[in-house]
């Protein structure tokens, strides 16, 4: 490896597209950057079971990618880093396209 991208760095980056390489996990984080969200409502938007949600949001927080904070009675999930973000809005830019827009194009 080059000094310019250390082995732990790569390392790392791997882990951490790894963590967010799952179309529920990556719709997730997706709604996540529009904010924090509770279980309740990322379970009405991405429309799938509690259990395999919770399931989901634990790999999530286990691996950094998101915090969480017990705000009453509901767990608040958002995106752990900034850099998350970016990938996000990055990964929405080139597979989330509107159509009828070219790319570069308002």
């Amino acid at each position: 490896m080059t000094t310019l991208f250390p082995e732990q760095s790569l390392q790392s980056a791997a882990n951490g597209l790894r963590a967010i390489a799952h179309p529920l996990r990556l719709a997730i984080l997706c709604h996540l950057t529009e904010g924090p969200r509770n279980v309740g409502e990322l379970q009405a938007l991405t429309r799938v079971s509690q259990p395999n949600l919770s399931q989901h949001l634990a790999k999530l927080r286990l691996l950094g990618v998101l915090d969480s904070e017990r705000r009453s009675q509901h767990i608040y999930y958002r995106l752990a880093d900034d850099g998350f973000v970016r990938i996000v809005e990055a990964l929405k830019a080139v597979y989330c396209k509107q159509p009828g827009k070219e790319a570069g194009t308002s």
